[in-house]
């Protein structure tokens, strides 16, 4: 009997070895589905002009009322939930109070984990956070918290490509983390303008990736419409990737592996939810060729020994793209904007709806030359533009040399005017005269012709 069997084995070893039928056969495809949340989270900040205590008081305030999202998300049975980026509404108050950082935000973070991850682990439910966050080398990192059911931290990111002004202040990270998990595959995180880098979601993706929660506050490209939308999407496709996209305000959506959006939310606090299944939608290929997971063929065909311009810190483009602001003075621009500058547009917004068209020209022109390159410089030039041209446009007479001059008082001793004469006066001794008596065109040579 015992021979019997090795030479069934080595039989059935040899066949495997020759045939590749054990290699051969594809893994199965999950169909483990999980319940995602995307929040729409309303515009929550805390006021520049705070104090610390104040702030810390406000941060509370926001963190009851974020509670409130996350019931619904448990509620409705959510398996996770990400937050949209500066989830306490901090942001504005930090670039006016960068010198009080280490007193508010140590203690504003370490209350949004306990707080948000203990509502969250009521319900069982993952749950994505972020916010600016002071780290032991004391750098401050645009950071996004992935935490457990049981509301623990189970790791969190830093922002890798933070934009030129915000980068200012802040640190950038250096390196893109993936987290396996049992239900939710493995998830990676990024935070807003990383997007706009393609570079940033195809890393997670070579690390097994298999779902991003981005929080966020804007798109994933710059220009019109619905660029920004469109370029997430084409994130997720390219890299046969979930999205999670928590937005605020508005955009809040889910986004699946073959780029289609699944799921939108439609209101202040709302959600975007879906059932998922992470390890799925990733079917693609061509005429030759297709494959249960795209992953498999397109990770392969990249050819990554010719990439390597991409790590090159001083590519040859920047030679043709000179930038005029240093991060440092750029980062200054974008604290007095977000703070101070936001009050200013403001008032001179008001003075233009009260149509003090004058006062909000000028108002609108120091704007400009105290904000350059802001949306509060660009905005301002597009109002100046409206103003200016709403102008009512002087006619030649109320606009020429005359209109210096009312009842023509003194304008004979102006040096542009070559002659000048008082017909009431009766004294007509500089006009063209003939024997005396004044040429009139009825007493003229040839009159009539």
């Amino acid at each position: 009997m015992k021979t019997r069997s090795w030479l069934v084995l080595l039989t059935t070893s040899l066949l495997t070895c020759e045939f590749g039928v054990a290699s051969a056969a594809p893994p199965a495809a999950s169909t483990n589905t999980v319940r995602v949340a995307a929040a729409q989270a309303a515009r929550r900040i805390i006021d520049f002009r705070s104090s610390p205590a104040k702030a810390l008081a406000g941060v509370e305030q926001n963190l009851s009322e974020i509670e409130r999202i996350i019931a619904r998300a448990g509620d409705a049975k959510c398996d996770a939930l990400a937050l949209p980026e500066d989830t306490m509404g901090l942001l504005n108050w930090l670039g006016a109070n960068e010198t009080l950082a280490s007193e508010v935000l140590p203690k504003a973070v370490k209350r949004m984990i306990e707080r948000l991850g203990s509502a969250a682990a009521r319900y069982r439910m993952y749950l994505v956070v972020c916010s600016d966050h002071i780290e032991n080398d004391a750098g401050i990192y645009n950071t996004a918290f992935l935490l457990g059911r049981d509301g623990n931290e189970i790791g969190r990111y830093h922002k890798v490509c933070p934009t030129w002004s915000e980068s200012g202040e802040r640190q950038r990270g250096t390196t893109f983390p993936v987290f396996p998990t049992p239900d939710l595959g493995t998830a990676g995180l990024l935070i807003c303008y990383d997007l706009v880098v393609p570079e940033t979601a195809r890393c997670l993706a070579l690390q097994g990736a298999d779902i991003i929660f981005f929080p966020t506050m804007g798109g994933a490209a710059m220009g019109d419409e619905d660029i920004g939308v469109q370029a997430l999407r084409v994130r997720a496709a390219e890299n046969f990737i979930w999205l999670v996209v928590a937005h605020r305000e508005g955009g809040a959506m889910i986004i699946s592996p073959q780029g289609k959006i699944v799921a939108q939310a439609d209101a202040p606090d709302g959600l975007a939810i879906a059932d998922i299944n992470p390890h799925g939608q990733r079917e693609g290929g061509d005429a030759l060729n297709s494959q249960r997971d795209m992953r498999a063929r397109l990770f392969r065909e990249r050819n990554s020994e010719a990439f390597r311009i991409l790590t090159e810190p001083n590519p040859p483009v920047l030679d043709k793209a000179p930038i005029g602001l240093t991060r440092q003075e750029a980062g200054r621009f974008m604290a007095r904007a977000l703070s101070v500058g936001e009050e200013e547009f403001k008032e001179a917004s008001q003075l233009q709806q009260l149509g003090k068209t004058e006062a909000a020209i000028t108002s609108f022109e120091r704007l400009r030359n105290v904000y350059p390159d802001t949306w509060i410089d660009r905005v301002s030039q597009q109002r100046l533009a409206k103003l200016q041209s709403a102008r009512p446009k002087a006619d030649a007479a109320s606009s020429g040399l005359a209109a210096k001059y009312p009842g023509d008082r003194g304008i004979e001793n102006d040096p542009d005017v070559f002659f000048a004469d008082n017909f009431e006066s009766g004294d007509l001794k500089k006009w063209d005269q003939q024997r005396g008596g004044v040429i009139m065109a009825e007493d003229a040579p040839n009159a009539g012709r």
